[in-house]
């Protein structure tokens, strides 16, 4: 068996070579998460945060069965009401009076490190969260696989998932390893 897996890694390897561009379309799908204040007054500055916790909390418990980017932004999209609206009670409780709009879509972002993991600048779709005029600092994590700042998490730890890793401990074994 082990000359069986070492023939298909080098077949894998090859194939690769020849087919330009497919180890990027590999990248796993991300969907992110934007919440952009009002303006940047402190004020304004401290909901943002406080609505970040709160919708983080709830896309979280959402997402967490979730198999697929495609899966989780189709949840996102039926329940996108649910998260404007617990953002908007969230904000209500910190005394912010303004509107809180959701949007979702694609949307630019630019490069980000997550612990040692590059998600880079691209358009990725998000669920997009507008404090009033939306005119203040905006902070961003990816909601789905669920990769966040360590700091952003509290001290969490963040776990990076690679589907091609995965797929290949499936064909290869990977020591027992479990996504």
């Amino acid at each position: 068996m082990g000359k069986y897996r070492f023939l298909s890694l080098i077949a894998l390897a090859a194939l690769l070579a020849l087919v330009p561009g497919t180890i990027a379309r590999a990248e796993p799908d991300y969907i992110r998460l934007h919440i952009i204040a009002a303006s940047d007054s402190d004020f304004d500055q401290a909901v943002k945060l406080c609505v970040r916790d709160e919708v983080r909390e709830v896309s979280a418990a959402l997402l967490e069965d979730c198999q697929s980017a495609d899966e989780a932004f189709e949840r996102l999209n039926v329940v996108s009401e649910e998260l404007r609206m617990a953002a908007e009670a969230r904000a209500r409780r910190e005394g912010f009076e303004g509107s809180v709009r959701i949007e979702l879509g694609v949307f630019p972002f630019p490069d980000r490190m997550y612990g040692e993991e590059l998600v880079p600048a691209g358009a990725y779709r998000a669920v997009r969260i507008v404090l009033g005029e939306g005119e203040g600092q905006n902070w961003w994590c990816v909601v789905y696989p669920g990769l966040c700042l360590p700091e952003d998490n509290h001290g969490e730890l963040i776990v990076f998932y690679s589907s091609i890793g995965a797929w290949i401990r499936r064909v290869f074994g990977g020591g027992g390893e479990t996504e």
